[in-house]
């Protein structure tokens, strides 16, 4: 419902509480992502586990919400290693909520995710303006 009224000489409300989400830069373009689909983009970002154990870096690829390719980089234990092949099989195909639902057994790749998924959404990728 559009509506306007004016309050003590206040600016108009033309579009009610109902205006969408903010639009996002993706790849060139502005997009208002209502669903997982919305979100295009490549990205890469650092995780880290305990302090001077082990950092790892990740990159993905995005295309309508579906994660294409995925890159993992690993410094650290052996354990990470074994992870990131897995990380490397488990992610493609994936969208990228459940990626950041999925246990990616080391904490280093974890927070990379973590890290990732919130610079995909907030529009804060490496092809936001390409």
């Amino acid at each position: 419902m559009e509506y306007s009224a004016q309050v003590n000489n206040m600016c108009p409300i033309t579009k009610g509480p109902k205006h969408g989400p903010a639009p996002i830069p993706e790849e060139g373009q502005w997009v208002k992502a209502y669903k997982i689909e919305d979100i295009s983009g490549y990205t890469h970002g650092v995780g880290w586990c305990a302090p001077q154990q082990g950092t790892c870096k990740l990159s993905l690829n995005i295309k309508n919400g579906i994660i294409e390719e995925a890159l993992v980089e690993t410094i650290g234990c052996s354990g990470m290693t074994h992870s990131a092949a897995m990380a490397g099989e488990i992610l493609p195909g994936k969208t990228i909520l459940e990626a950041l639902n999925t246990d990616l057994v080391c904490d280093a790749i974890n927070v990379a995710m973590r890290e990732l998924f919130l610079q995909i959404v907030y529009g804060r990728s490496q092809t936001a303006f390409s």
